[in-house]
């Protein structure tokens, strides 16, 4: 069995999500792509993990993206969690996302009170009623009411957890158009993005997970399955149906996997130097579950996976954490907060001002940043 290391495993992973050498510009929508998705249940974190990847990138060319050209979507993908999705690419997700049936199990239906009938004709009503016209959830619910003749349970799908909405854009029958003051508004995909939603089909999860590890190599099922939303069981078909694209690996005693072809740049890749800052729900950081602890040790992990789903802003020491940081702006200045976990040399805190004064550019272009480094 190939071996390696979880040091490898960090750097190609930063390689491979532009972590350690920004991508040009031009390949902003490629990076989308490169990551499946980007996590968005905070805006601005999505912006700030994208800029981190692409240089010279504004922030606001992601809602230029989203509203205007629309060569990105949001929706409600992989976990059921907010993510920007480059719109190319939806069609494909879709197809996938349309096999994760959680919604019709018999615990489900009892925990919310419906029934799958209920839930099906729901879907079916959204994907009729949608169109490219922003709709927000009380005008949809009101819509829906009608539709249905059941306005009780057409009111569900206000709650603001989009609950009752999120099977509905895993079908690619919905997704977020934008926002109509402090509402968030819905659209239809096909209508918004001008695209053909394909059917659901169990075989194309296969093919997002095979793109997947292209960026996070050394990924185990359950580390797949997390990512994906289901239980580990169900990637067992999918990840069997890729053959000999895919190997098994062991990390230092975790058995995983990656591409087969990625198998000799990682044998040649060598353990990655150097500080980064990444912000809150980063897709580097959102991948160290338990298992890799060496990246993310045990002891250290509530400061990062912290309570209710918030991921922290993180400190990287060559793809391993070693510190998180906050920030305020202001309107005079942008303070930024590091608490690292060890003593950081004189090198080494030039390197954490240089991504200090990359951040504040990014998120407050113009305005002073002040960095404060709290002791270890």
């Amino acid at each position: 069995m190939f071996e390696t290391t979880w040091a490898n495993i960090a750097a190609l992973r930063l390689r491979r999500q532009h972590l350690d050498t920004p991508a040009p510009h031009d390949a902003f929508l490629d990076i989308v792509r490169d990551h499946i998705g980007i996590q968005a249940q905070v805006m601005s974190s999505a912006e700030l993990a994208l800029g981190t990847r692409v240089a010279g990138l504004d922030r606001a060319e992601v809602g230029h993206a989203l509203w205007d050209d629309r060569t990105l979507v949001k929706t409600w993908a992989m976990r059921g969690t907010l993510h920007l999705v480059a719109s190319r690419e939806l069609p494909e997700l879709v197809t996938a996302l349309g096999t994760r049936l959680n919604w019709l199990k018999p615990v489900w239906l009892r925990y919310f009170g419906v029934t799958a009938d209920q839930m099906h004709r729901l879907q079916d009503a959204i994907g009729e009623l949608l169109t490219d016209r922003p709709m927000t959830r009380v005008a949809l619910a009101t819509a829906l009411a009608g539709e249905l003749g059941d306005p009780a349970f057409a009111d569900k799908v206000t709650g603001s957890w989009g609950t009752f909405l999120k099977p509905a854009a895993g079908r690619g029958l919905l997704c977020f158009g934008p926002d109509g003051g402090r509402n968030v508004t819905f659209v239809s995909p096909a209508a918004w993005l001008g695209i053909e939603v394909p059917p659901s089909d169990p075989g194309a999860i296969g093919a997002v997970v095979e793109r997947h590890l292209a960026a996070f190599p050394g990924s185990s099922r359950g580390e797949l399955a997390r990512w994906w939303g289901v239980p580990a069981g169900e990637l067992r078909a999918p990840l069997a149906g890729l053959g000999d694209r895919l190997t098994r690996i062991d990390v230092e005693g975790l058995k995983a996997y990656a591409r087969t072809p990625d198998l000799d740049e990682l044998a040649a890749t060598a353990p990655a130097a150097g500080i980064r800052l990444l912000g809150g729900f980063d897709p580097y950081t959102l991948s160290l579950q338990k298992e890799a602890e060496p990246l993310l040790p045990l002891a250290r992990r509530s400061l990062v996976s912290r309570q209710a789903g918030w991921i922290s802003a993180v400190l990287l020491d060559g793809g391993c954490v070693a510190g998180t940081w906050t920030h305020d702006l202001g309107p005079r200045r942008t303070r930024i907060e590091l608490a690292p976990w060890r003593a950081l040399s004189k090198r080494e805190l030039a390197a954490v001002d240089g991504e200090a004064a990359r951040i504040g550019a990014f998120v407050a272009p113009g305005v002073p940043v002040e960095l404060v480094v709290s002791e270890a």
